[in-house]
């Protein structure tokens, strides 16, 4: 036999070269590049659970499918050229096409893209069953297995022009500007040769181990683009070949209609399952919420739908992270088809539109109308997020982030790239800045105490940030003081001014604004307090000495210093109590102190309840002397008898219908069986039922007798300061002893008072349910509450307790019971019967100093607003320098600020506070996301391989090697 004779055909040896050598050059690229700098560092951060682990099933199978390959061509289809083209083409190509772009691309998987990526994998394995059964018959299997067959690659063939459909619109003009690029690379060879050079000479600066990685990638782009423009055809040919061959041999052995009724059934079925699969449902709960409810029946049908509306309002808010673009935004379509074939922005439009019915699975369809406007991208991302929040917080009655974390922690962690993944955890979870040290002092006075704390902030990210905290202290304590400083050293940092709080707010906001250090510290009820402090420097980011690449270092540090005096409450110092933290967290790494010596802290606490006092602590009794004749006393409760609730009380209630408040059903109910039996059974009370705007009905009042406690619908959310508005209102002229005002710890995210109300001219109590204190009231919610001698209160007879007491005292006496002592203030010839002795130590002034700020409130309730009696409250502030709700601490830096507050405090507005909400992530504007490349991005990257290379050259670039 000649040589001629034992030569392998054309086709033969073409197909063996297209599947070596792009298989092999494959693999070099994963030994020299993929796996040696991406897998390692992906295990790490698996491990430290920063990246979800599917992210590395993923990165391993997209490794070892070219070794499946190669073994495969080098076992069962060593002699098989045309399966050999097959398995490169149709499945091997393909499937690592649909790896690369989960992996890289795609964030959190829809059910419609999971749907799809499994009906492709089920396509493919029925492909490879036949291409590695040679006799093509299936004998040896089971019974049905030449009907699975014929079902799988009816599903491959489907996948497969599916797939083209979608491929060819990237492959035409990719084609296109290929055969461009090429002439022009022909009309002007000596630039491509000077820009080869330069290539080359630029890789040896930066280091021979880039030059292999880009090589190889180089040339594997080129041939993986053979795949890229030879799917649309070559693909649908083989799976329909394979598919009629195993039609064909079904009709042989079972007639024409069973195996057509198959391929029928397959073929419904699919169709079904695309449609099934790809309904979103964000539009149908938008719509639901777009109009309140017009009747408590409707209200209702919405809460049998709330399943459905989490559903809807979650996709919404996470569309960003589960969808590339929405429709009407697939922009980078239009701009490729208007660049390469001059089309009009009509014609190109229509070209987008169609994409974007094939794409569908990775298109988000806005749940308001769609983008109109020219030359503006990711509107729906931006603008469904945020409105998704809203709807969430008024139907649920809290934050979407709250309610739903543990969605959207996986959700924004669900990416390759660990920068991202940090990133947008540190978002949601807040863990932007670490707390490194924390110090807790404490100066014992006998029955009372100084405490300090002292924290150490360090910066985990290169933006500025601002760390805000919301948390409760006893209401008899009192703040006494805030610091900033560079460094340690208490004698460099910097102090604080009281100021009235509008004036101290607008500074701080304005300077924040400027990247310049404050510090604010305000009151926002009767025990809860924010503390905000701004700006937490970012991670140092320079060039090396050399200027070839960038070096990250350590954020400076940022200390701040927040004193207290407080009473001892059961034997113990109680400490802050955290409502909320924005951008802050601590773990195993914060190194903590008390009294200098090292103490732990149980789990996530940001501080313990209390520090337990070095001694048995025997309270006494405290008096200070002011100045105009006024004297302040504490009084042991043990040592005064307490006064019994009277009989015959007149007082409304008023019921938050909120729907949070669902959870407190069986309190609610077993509360007001109290208060009547407390009250005595003829004593009628009359309940203020509220409703939200969301509801559909007004609010109404009703006798408690009437009350089915157990049948109320809760619906919708409010704040206080509405529950307050409603009943002014309702309230008509019924007289009444009191108000008490039944809530939970919601609302304050809700916003400010939706509309002015005078203060009551009763005490006004509210009574959270479950002993949950909300993060803090609007200013006006909060000067009711005080001015109207009443208070807050985490369950009935406490508040009960003590308004009993306030009744007994004169008006303006101020009388309370707080943390085991009785407070008054008196003028000082009746204090003298009381306490014969005077404390000895200034220490007590600043207690005096609040409870007289308090009693002034209640005294001056009409003229409460006027200047003059603010300006008198605020000065008490400044001498005994403490925090009220009138007056805050400032912490600022330069003369310059200190001028501006100085011209603040002489306006009108200076005790005008603006609300300020709690500052919940908006993830479509703090979040890296995952977006579409840019049209001459897609030409480039139109096929998957390329992607890995954005990984490398990304990774250069972070380095400063480029």
């Amino acid at each position: 036999m000649n040589t001629a004779s034992k030569r392998k055909p054309l086709s033969e040896q073409l197909a063996y070269g297209l599947f070596w050598s792009w298989n092999l050059i494959f693999l070099s690229f994963m030994v020299l590049g993929y796996a040696p700098r991406l897998l390692p560092e992906l295990i790490i951060e698996v491990r430290n659970g920063v990246i979800p682990f599917s992210y590395l099933i993923y990165a391993s199978v997209l490794a070892c499918v070219p070794v499946a390959g190669v073994i495969l061509g080098l076992t069962l289809l060593r002699r098989a050229p045309a399966r050999l083209f097959a398995l490169g083409y149709v499945i091997e190509g393909p499937l690592m096409l649909i790896l690369a772009v989960r992996f890289f691309v795609i964030r959190q998987a829809t059910l419609s893209l999971t749907a799809l990526l499994l009906y492709a994998g089920v396509g493919m394995a029925a492909f490879l069953w036949h291409l590695l059964d040679v006799q093509d018959e299936g004998r040896g299997a089971f019974p049905g297995a030449p009907w699975l067959r014929l079902a799988g690659l009816t599903v491959m063939l489907i996948t497969c022009l599916y797939a083209s459909i979608w491929i060819a619109f990237y492959a035409v003009p990719v084609i296109t500007e290929a055969l461009r690029w090429i002439l022009h690379t022909i009309g002007h060879l000596g630039e491509f040769f000077r820009g080869v050079v330069r290539f080359f000479q630029d890789s040896l600066r930066e280091g021979l181990i880039w030059l292999p990685f880009a090589l190889l990638g180089f040339i594997l782009i080129l041939y993986t683009g053979t795949l890229f423009v030879l799917t649309p055809v070559a693909v649908p040919l083989l799976s329909a070949r394979a598919w009629w061959r195993a039609l064909r041999q079904q009709i042989q052995r079972s007639g024409r209609f069973w195996p057509l009724a198959l391929v029928v059934v397959v073929v419904l079925a699919s169709v079904g399952l695309f449609f099934f699969a790809n309904q979103q449902p964000q539009k149908q709960v938008f719509e639901w919420l777009s109009e309140p409810p017009a009747s408590s029946q409707q209200a209702q049908a919405l809460v049998e739908k709330s399943d459905a509306i989490r559903n809807g309002l979650l996709n919404a808010y996470l569309a960003p992270f589960r969808y590339i673009s929405s429709t009407g935004e697939v922009r980078h379509i239009s701009d490729i088809y208007m660049g390469t074939f001059k089309l009009d922005s009509a014609q190109a439009f229509a070209v987008q539109r169609l994409y974007e019915g094939v794409a569908r699975p990775l298109i988000y369809s806005p749940a308001a109308a769609e983008n109109k406007t020219p030359g503006q991208d990711n509107i729906a991302f931006r603008q469904d997020p945020i409105e998704a929040a809203r709807l969430y917080q008024s139907f649920f009655d809290q934050p979407i982030v709250e309610g739903e974390r543990a969605a959207i922690v996986n959700a924004v962690r669900s990416t390759w790239s660990a920068d991202q993944a940090e990133a947008a955890w540190q978002a949601v979870d807040d863990r932007e800045v670490h707390l490194m040290r924390q110090e807790v002092t404490v100066s014992e006075h006998g029955d009372w105490a100084d405490v300090e704390l002292f924290e150490v902030y360090q910066n985990n990210t290169l933006q500025r940030q601002e760390v805000i905290y919301y948390f409760n202290l006893p209401e008899s304590a009192v703040l006494t003081g805030i610091w900033l400083g560079e460094s340690p050293d208490r004698e460099a940092r910097f102090t604080y001014r009281v100021s009235p709080r509008g004036a101290a707010q607008a500074v701080y906001v304005e300077q924040t604004r400027r990247q310049i250090d404050p510090a604010l510290l305000e009151q926002i009820g009767p025990r809860q307090y924010r503390l905000r402090a701004f700006p937490i420097q970012p991670l140092v980011s320079r060039w090396d000495e050399n200027r070839t690449r960038r070096v990250v270092e350590d954020a400076p540090p940022f200390y701040l210093w927040l004193t207290y005096r407080t009473f001892a409450i059961e034997n113990a110092w109680p400490l802050p109590r955290l409502a909320v933290v924005r951008n802050l967290f601590w773990d195993k790494d914060t190194v903590r102190l008390l009294n200098g010596e090292p103490w732990q802290v149980a789990g996530t606490d940001w501080l313990p309840v209390s520090v337990p006092a070095s001694q048995a602590v025997q309270p006494v009794s405290h008096r200070y002397d002011l100045p105009g004749g006024e004297s302040v006393l504490a009084v042991p409760a043990s040592q005064v008898a307490l006064p019994v609730l009277p009989q015959g009380l007149r007082l409304a209630m008023v019921l938050d219908r909120s729907r949070s408040m669902a959870a407190y059903v069986e309190q609610i109910s077993s509360t007001l069986h109290d208060l009547q039996e407390k009250l005595g059974a003829d004593v009628p009370v009359d309940i203020y039922l509220t409703s939200s705007a969301f509801r559909g009905e007004q609010p109404s009042v009703i006798s408690l007798a009437d009350l089915d406690a157990q049948n109320i619908l809760y619906f919708g959310g409010q704040n206080a300061a509405e529950l307050l508005a409603q009943f002014d209102a309702q309230r008509e002229n019924r007289a009444y002893d009191a108000v008490l005002v039944f809530t939970d710890g919601s609302g304050y995210e809700l916003g400010p008072a939706p509309a002015q109300f005078p203060i009551p001219d009763v005490p006004v109590w509210l009574v959270h349910m479950g002993g949950n204190i909300p993060l803090g009231y609007d200013d006006l919610t909060l000067e009711a509450i005080q001015a109207s001698g009443g208070g807050v209160e985490g369950d009935l007879d406490a508040a009960l307790q003590r308004f009993a007491l306030a009744r007994v005292g004169a008006e303006g006496e101020g009388r309370d019971v707080l943390d085991g002592y009785v407070w008054s203030v008196l003028p000082t010839d009746a204090a003298q019967v009381q306490v014969a002795s005077v404390d000895e130590q200034d220490g007590f002034a600043a207690f005096a100093a609040r409870r007289l700020i308090l009693a002034e409130m209640q005294r001056n309730r009409n003229q409460i607003k006027d200047l003059e009696t603010l300006d008198y409250l605020h000065e008490i502030a400044k001498q005994y320098s403490i925090i009220t709700p009138y007056s805050s601490m400032i912490v600022l830096v330069t003369d310059r600020q200190q001028q501006q507050l100085d011209l603040l405090e002489t306006k009108d507005d200076r005790f005008t506070r603006e609300y300020e909400a709690i500052g919940e992530t908006n993830l479509a504007n703090q979040i890296p996301m995952a977006g579409v490349p840019e049209p001459h991005e897609w030409l480039l990257i139109g096929v998957a391989m390329a992607i890995l290379l954005y990984y490398s050259f990304r990774k250069r670039l972070a380095s400063g090697n480029v």
